[in-house]
């Protein structure tokens, strides 16, 4: 494990005594049996995932392809819990949302991570591993500096990189090629 990982603060806990942490700040992760403190987001930080939230809200909404949430609990089959920053279930998988409370429970169809120069290494190596293990579909890393865009694809070998747009370029994810997402443009930016 990377010096940058291992500086997360992580605490060894049981699965019952991590559901009995407060809601936070700060936040945890758990994963493999540790509660792993996960930084609380800035605001530029917030604004991508604000920006991309919405954009895919809209776009499965007005589709009724689904359903996306920001910041919210997945209780996926291994018993680790992560918070990504977008969680999207499409239709089919809609009863994986537990409404009472609140989670996801199972396997997400996308998970998006917008990573910051202290989280990149946690999102590309720790939590891409947990999605790896529990088979979610579709992943897309977006750095919050460059907003560089990846896509990653399941398969039974591991995460095939299938798309990759530099910041001001038009994303077009293989999952929904209908959609489109130039980050800089929606963010107003130079």
């Amino acid at each position: 494990m990377s010096e940058v990982i291992q500086r997360l603060k992580r605490i060894p806990m049981s699965r019952e005594e991590f559901e009995k942490l407060p809601e936070g700040p700060p936040y945890y992760d758990y994963i493999g049996g540790e509660a792993i403190e996960v930084n609380r987001p800035m605001g530029k930080h917030q604004e991508i995932v604000g920006v991309i939230w919405f954009t895919l809200r809209s776009f499965l909404t007005e589709r009724n392809l689904g359903r996306a949430w920001f910041d919210i609990d997945v209780l996926l089959p291994t018993g680790d819990t992560v918070g990504p920053d977008i969680s999207v279930l499409l239709t089919e998988h809609l009863d994986r949302y537990d409404e009472q409370k609140g989670d996801i429970v199972g396997v997400p169809d996308l998970v998006v991570e917008v990573s910051s120069p202290s989280t990149a290494e946690y999102d590309r190596v720790e939590k891409m591993k947990v999605y790896q293990q529990v088979g979610v579909p579709w992943v897309w890393l977006v750095d919050q500096d460059s907003l560089t865009v990846e896509e990653f694809q399941w398969t039974s070998e591991g995460y095939l990189r299938v798309n990759a747009v530099k910041g001001g370029e038009e994303f077009r994810p293989k999952l929904f090629p209908d959609l489109t997402i130039n980050l800089k443009a929606l963010l107003k930016r130079p």
